[in-house]
């Protein structure tokens, strides 16, 4: 036995004075088709890869729902009709961002169809705009079933110790029941206003602070 590392050859003497030399080397056929086999194995899985991606994206183009467009309304007709109709001066917001959209706003004086299509407890107005965050914050007041009124509006809020004073009116800090909804009330006679959002205190102060009479 010969062996030959330079090559990684092995020759068998014995067997080549027989004339049928065993050739044990690298270059064996079997080595080639294992080869040959993977590469094909790897092309097939590519080609599959090329039809299936652009059909996983026509698939999510398709099926994937768009975000919704939020439509604004129209503040102004409704605030003339409450001003005119309403006993207590009415709340609007002024000088908010244009990404403040103000997408609910509705008013009913005693007994008129409340937009619950029940008739509504007191004169009332609600207010309610989409902030940036995608927060909605509002702003409600009724002069009648004000302490039915706060309850609702706050979530069965309790009140807290703390108040902000904004633009000459002290408001209460409420809190519903597991922190999610924050309010902030003002109370002017038989009058109750309340703004309302699952937000911070200090949003609904900013939003405060943008509300007038006039």
């Amino acid at each position: 036995m010969v062996d030959i590392p330079a090559w990684g050859v092995r020759w068998d003497v014995a067997t080549e004075r027989h004339g049928c030399g065993a050739f044990h080397g690298p270059w064996n056929h079997g080595g080639m088709a294992g080869r040959n086999s993977n590469a094909r194995a790897r092309d097939m899985v590519l080609s599959m890869l090329v039809l299936l991606v652009p059909l996983a994206l026509i698939t999510w183009l398709f099926t994937s729902d768009p975000a919704p467009e939020v439509e604004s309304v129209d503040v102004a007709s409704v605030l003339a009709k409450a001003e005119e109709q309403s006993p207590y001066p009415v709340l609007r917001a002024t000088n908010l961002p244009a990404d403040w959209v103000p997408v609910r706003v509705a008013w009913a004086a005693d007994g008129d169809a409340w937009i619950t299509n029940e008739p509504a407890v007191g004169n009332s107005w609600q207010l309610g705009y989409l902030a940036p965050n995608q927060i909605y914050v509002a702003v409600q007041q009724r002069d009648r079933g004000t302490a039915t009124f706060v309850s609702d509006v706050t979530q069965d809020g309790r009140r807290k110790p703390e108040t902000s004073e904004i633009a000459g009116r002290s408001w209460e800090h409420w809190i519903s029941d597991g922190d999610r909804t924050r309010s902030l009330v003002w109370r002017d006679g038989d009058m109750v206003a309340v703004v309302s959002g699952d937000t911070t205190f200090e949003q609904l102060d900013a939003f405060a602070g943008t509300l007038t009479t006039h």
